[in-house]
């Protein structure tokens, strides 16, 4: 059990929509964790309506839940100090900075390199949706041949990811 705070931006939740598979967000509260969506992303990037109707199903039943701390002057702030961020990255990189002040365990969900690299470099724990995967595998938390069914939806999305490392995820189970 990891008992801490997962912060996404939009790239993990639209990939898990795309897939078909919004279960992965039960199986991240199973192995603990408290998913969130920071609330410039839920409002502006999540806006197609697969994802909107995911995100709305997962909110009734508590699986996930949307947090208000950013104003979109202080994303943009960091968007501006940090080229190549998007609106969502920023405000889940915020999101988190502001949780740790607070004490909590906190982590972004992160899948782009740059992202990743701000975070990295304003001290914020990250992970992508790989890592998460592979967390699911090594905890038990899926079986194998449910991992198999993980990776096959993911390759028939438009998630960018090598097939090496899709090969690699599978064998994590």
């Amino acid at each position: 059990m990891h008992s801490s705070i997962l912060v996404f931006d939009s790239s993990t939740p639209i990939a898990i929509s795309d897939m078909r598979r919004p279960d992965l967000f039960d199986r991240f509260k199973e192995m603990g964790y408290d998913p969130v969506v920071a609330s410039n992303v839920e409002q502006h990037e999540l806006i197609g309506m697969e994802v909107s109707t995911m995100i709305a199903d997962l909110l009734d039943r508590e699986v996930i839940r949307i947090v208000h701390m950013n104003g979109r002057p202080e994303v943009y702030d960091l968007m501006e100090k940090f080229q190549g961020l998007e609106l969502g990255e920023s405000d889940a990189i915020l999101t988190c900075i502001k949780m740790r002040r607070e004490g909590a365990r906190a982590r972004c969900v992160l899948d782009e390199k740059g992202a990743r690299a701000v975070a990295g470099q304003v001290g914020i724990s990250h992970v992508g949706l790989v890592g998460l995967l592979c967390e699911l595998a090594s905890t038990g938390t899926v079986t194998a041949q449910d991992m198999g069914r993980i990776v096959a939806a993911l390759r028939r999305t438009n998630f960018r990811i090598s097939d090496d490392l899709l090969d690699e995820i599978a064998r994590c189970a």
